[in-house]
C-alpha cells in the first residue's frame, strides 16, 4: 500500500461543473446563494457552527429553517453564519450525482510524473479539460494526480492521447480505473452511486 500527499489542490469535487446550465441559470443560482455574510476569516467554530455543519453532514439539503429549528436561532441568523463559514472557505457547496445518471459512467485516476519547475503550468492546463473532477500536485515519484469522470472505457485512452499531446512534458505512469465508488464525502453509495445512507464525517 502506498500513500501519497497532497502540496497543492488544483481542483475538486465543489469546483466540477456538467455544462447543463445556461449563462441566466447560473445567475439566478448564485443570487440564491448564501452568500450575504460578512467574509473574512472565521477564527473559530462556536456550537452554533457546529452544529449546522453536523445538521448539513447528514443532508445537505436541509432548509434554514430546520437549521434554525436545531440551533434555536432564525433562519436569517442561519444564512449569515453559512455565508460567513462559505466566504472564508470553511465551508463549499457541493452538488453530486450518480456517474451514470451524468452520462460519465467511467472514473480513471491518471498519476504522472513532471519537472517541478513545470508543475503548476501543467495542472492549471490540466484542470481546464473537460471531465476533471480532481486535480493535485501530490508527494511521490509521481508528482501529477488527475481524476476524469469519461463516458467509456474507450475514452481512456482517447483522454491521455489528448492529455500527452498538450503537455508533452508530462509522462503518465499510471492509470487506476474505478469501478465502484462505495462512499464519497460521506455519503455511502449503492452500486449504481447513489446515495443510501450516511457515514458522517467530522473534521471540525
Amino acid at each position: 500500500m502506498e500513500c501519497v500527499f497532497a502540496t497543492s489542490l488544483y481542483t475538486e469535487g465543489s469546483r466540477w461543473r456538467l455544462g447543463s446550465l445556461d449563462a441566466s441559470q447560473l445567475a439566478v443560482l448564485g443570487r440564491s446563494g448564501t452568500t450575504d455574510g460578512a467574509g473574512g476569516r472565521v477564527a473559530e467554530l462556536d456550537a452554533m457552527d457546529h452544529a449546522v455543519l453536523d445538521a448539513l453532514v447528514r443532508d445537505g439539503r436541509t432548509r434554514l429553517t430546520e437549521l434554525a429549528a436545531l440551533t434555536g436561532s432564525s433562519a436569517a441568523t442561519v444564512r449569515r453564519r453559512l455565508g460567513r463559514l462559505t466566504a472564508s472557505g470553511i465551508v463549499a457547496l457541493r452538488c453530486d450525482m450518480a456517474p451514470a445518471v451524468s452520462g460519465l459512467p467511467v472514473s480513471v485516476t491518471f498519476r504522472g510524473r513532471a519537472v517541478a519547475r513545470d508543475v503548476n503550468r501543467l495542472h492549471h492546463t490540466l484542470a481546464t479539460l473537460p471531465e476533471c473532477r480532481l486535480l493535485a500536485a501530490v508527494t511521490g515519484a509521481a508528482n501529477v494526480l488527475a481524476t476524469y469522470w469519461l463516458r467509456d472505457i474507450g475514452s481512456v485512452q482517447r483522454r491521455e492521447t489528448a492529455v500527452c499531446a498538450r503537455l508533452p512534458g508530462l509522462d503518465v505512469t499510471d492509470r487506476v480505473l474505478g469501478i465502484r465508488t462505495v462512499k464519497r464525502m460521506g455519503q455511502v453509495l449503492d452500486g449504481e452511486g447513489r446515495r443510501v445512507g450516511t457515514c458522517r464525517i467530522h473534521p471540525w
